[in-house]
């Protein structure tokens, strides 16, 4: 009898097996057909999936759709039915630079400037598919970007000197995350996933060298890494009814760049260029609380391991212009701590509202903030909606993020100086953020 239960499994773990690899496919090639705008919106994300992005993020003690894989996928055992899940997130970023000034003598920069960026609005896809194979093991297998940020600036100088700093800057990591769940007991599950993905990140910006003939010449440089990993690995305890314990442990994720440089209307300029720019680890922990069978409040806290990125250099090969091997760049990016707070509230059976927030403190100090990466000390707000037909849901989620205060530059970003030949650069900051997310659900 028990060598027949065991086989009757086995014939189960194929059969998820193979599905689920016919989804990864499906999955793989949307993600290629759309790689376009699978950007997210600055150093971090703001959520994937949005029921979870409504709930502030807070999700790893609750954590029972298949964006389980990310938040804790010991939660995908709360799933018992064959699920199907997909949506979008839509980003619209409005950064506000002010008084920018350049000191020295060159009066094109150093006259007090004010412009925003001009970004097109971001949108990040996410899929996700579960399989359970009984009522204590669970597989899944979901695709969505981790973090990222893209940011556009006006190219001409006299509407942003900034130009000499950054026109275009983008940085992103698609992953793809099968992963596995366990019932140990009624009260403790275990997940665990492995993320293999894809990352690119590229720089546009102008040459500042007056007097010469490369002076507001445009220097591109785009790099890839077509292969990296990090796995994620996450427990859920629920001690009574009404109250769930979560962790998850995100790991660092090596990424190797290889790519290409060259000054745009300089024939023969392209150059070969590498660099190494890890993806940084995360361990993320919370509290869900339930008085009521009809409401639920949640509250986590998540670690990001931005130390990571300290300083990488970049390689030309032969050299940029016949001068430039290397560009190293400094970031001394600090871990930061987000606390995240959510709360659910079931109407009836068919409608589910929704609310978040969380802090978001910056990684980025003053000493190495620039255009690049112009990111503050933000607060996300976020209200959402959950809809219930049956066999069929949708989740939806507005989000309104706004820096806590002015972001004050008056020097001291060895980044910036740089670009203006070491000449003190000095500025202002602010922006806000909307967000509009979509996910639709299936459950067989």
């Amino acid at each position: 009898m028990n060598m027949l239960i065991q086989n009757n499994q086995l014939v189960l773990f194929i059969i998820a097996f193979s599905k689920s690899l016919r989804i990864f496919f499906f999955i793989t090639a949307v993600l290629l057909a759309a790689e376009v705008c699978t950007n997210a919106a600055n150093v971090d994300t703001f959520g994937i999936g949005s029921k979870a992005t409504a709930l502030g993020g807070a999700f790893s003690a609750y954590a029972d759709d298949p964006y389980a894989i990310h938040y804790n996928p010991a939660g995908l055992t709360r799933i018992s039915r064959i699920t199907i899940s997909g949506g979008t997130h839509l980003i619209l970023a409005d950064i506000n630079v002010g008084n920018y000034h350049v000191e020295g003598t060159d009066s094109s920069v150093n006259g007090s400037k004010d412009f925003s960026n001009n970004s097109d609005g971001l949108v990040v896809p996410h899929f996700g598919f579960v399989y359970p194979l009984s009522d204590k093991l669970v597989t899944g297998i979901a695709a969505y970007a981790p973090y990222g940020l893209d940011i556009e600036f006006d190219d001409n100088t006299a509407e942003n000197p900034g130009a000499f700093n950054n026109v275009h800057s983008y940085y992103n990591r698609m992953v793809i995350t099968p992963a596995i769940s366990y019932r140990f007991s009624e009260k403790i599950s275990g997940g665990f996933g492995i993320s293999v993905g894809r990352s690119e990140c590229g720089v546009e910006r102008l040459l500042y060298l007056p007097g010469t003939s490369f002076h507001e010449k445009k220097v591109e440089t785009e790099l890839e890494d077509d292969f990296n990993y990090s796995f994620n690995a996450g427990i859920m305890y629920t001690p009574t009814d009404s109250l769930t314990l979560g962790l998850t442990f995100r790991s660092k994720a090596d990424a190797d760049f290889e790519g290409s440089a060259e000054v745009v209307g300089i024939p023969g300029s392209k150059t070969d260029i590498e660099s190494s720019i890890d993806h940084p680890a995360q361990v993320q922990g919370g509290i869900r609380y339930q008085p009521h069978s009809n409401f639920s409040l949640e509250l986590d806290l998540v670690w990001t391991d931005w130390s990571t990125v300290d300083c990488y250099i970049i390689s030309f090969t032969p050299p940029l212009l016949g001068v430039q091997t290397e560009d190293v760049c400094e970031r001394e990016w600090e871990d930061t701590v987000q606390v995240r707070i959510g709360a659910e509230w079931a109407l009836n059976d068919m409608v589910v509202l929704r609310g978040g927030y969380f802090y978001d403190p910056s990684p980025v100090p003053d000493k190495t903030f620039d255009l690049q990466w112009p990111d503050s000390d933000k607060k996300t707000y976020s209200f959402g909606m959950g809809l219930n037909f049956g066999n069929f849901s949708v989740d939806s989620v507005v989000q309104y993020i706004i820096t806590e205060k002015n972001r004050y530059i008056g020097g001291e970003s060895v980044e910036l100086n740089r670009s203006y030949g070491g000449q003190n650069v000095s500025l202002n900051a602010d922006g806000e953020i909307w967000g509009f997310g979509i996910t639709f659900n299936y459950v067989f």
